[in-house]
């Protein structure tokens, strides 16, 4: 079989080391801090993103820019340089147009190289959800799996990954245009989190709304409580914006309902931190997304 490498967005919340052991090529991705834009290569420091979270804290402005065809092209002639097809798990496409972007230099780089294969494959995704999928991605080339076969599982595995996520500052959703400004500074005065989570067509969608961080973080283990499925696997992720204290306290309660999880927890990459804000809190595990 032939050799292939694994290559995931920057924005995947996974352990540093995780990445480095299983040589998991990352494709940069662009955020801006202020006036300055920042070229994310590989995963920051814990010192790092609270520098970020701190920045955004201080009022510091914030937002992503797209990555175009070009940086894929790049990653991806590398690569086949090297002789190896490639697996290449995009965040989501309801979030992001990285899966488009991917799926043009793919074609373009095939083109170039007589028996090359490229495996594009929408997560559905984002966070530690692509840390998820990649995991499934790594232990699946570790047994021998073929390139085609990985990237078959993966797409139809891509649906059974939940994603919970509470938001803790409404005027960053109210930025993004996903709420009014009126309803931001309603939200704020009344203390309200929203919670939302990651749909079928991997869009962002909110489900419900909590008033206070403690009753908006217990909601999140409910609704790990009552979506997962231990058959498919006991791995969870537990991502937060500079948000520590509470995503241990996720974490214990997460094992207090399965003491057999395997529960990591991750700092929020500034390409989806940028959007969240501070003190955004996720549960990410495998199991029924549709069931809050």
């Amino acid at each position: 079989m032939k050799d292939y490498v694994i290559c995931i967005d920057a924005s995947v919340d996974i352990d540093q080391k995780y990445i480095e052991d299983n040589n998991v090529v990352i494709i940069p991705m662009k955020y801006v801090l202020g006036e300055t834009e920042r070229l994310m290569e590989n995963r920051l420091s814990d010192r790092e993103l609270q520098d970020f979270y701190n920045s955004m804290r201080a009022g510091e402005m914030t937002h992503t820019s797209q990555i175009t065809p070009y940086f894929y092209q790049q990653v991806f002639q590398r690569e086949a340089s090297l002789g190896r097809d490639i697996l290449y798990l995009s965040l989501s496409s309801g979030l992001s147009s990285t899966y488009a972007s991917a799926l043009t230099a793919a074609e373009e780089i095939e083109e170039q190289f007589e028996g090359l294969k490229i495996e594009v494959v929408d997560s559905l995704a984002a966070t530690g959800g692509m840390g998820l999928l990649l995991m499934m991605a790594v232990r699946a080339r570790q047994g021998g799996v073929s390139l085609s076969d990985n990237a078959q599982a993966l797409r139809g595995a891509a649906g059974k990954v939940c994603h919970w996520f509470l938001v803790d500052d409404l005027k960053y959703l109210r930025r993004g245009g996903r709420i009014s400004a009126a309803t931001a500074v309603a939200g704020t005065v009344l203390n309200i989190k929203p919670i939302l989570k990651i749909a079928d067509d991997g869009t962002l969608i909110s489900i419900a709304k909590k008033r206070g961080l403690s009753k908006a973080s217990l909601f999140l283990t409910d609704c790990y409580k009552n979506a997962v499925d231990k058959e498919l696997s006991n791995d969870v992720i537990v991502a937060h914006a500079d948000n520590i204290s509470e995503a241990e306290a996720v974490r214990d309660r997460v094992l207090s309902i399965n003491p057999e999880a395997n529960v990591q927890i991750c700092g929020l990459s500034p390409v989806i931190g940028a959007h969240t804000g501070p003190g955004m809190l996720a549960v990410i595990h495998w199991g029924d997304r549709n069931c809050v």
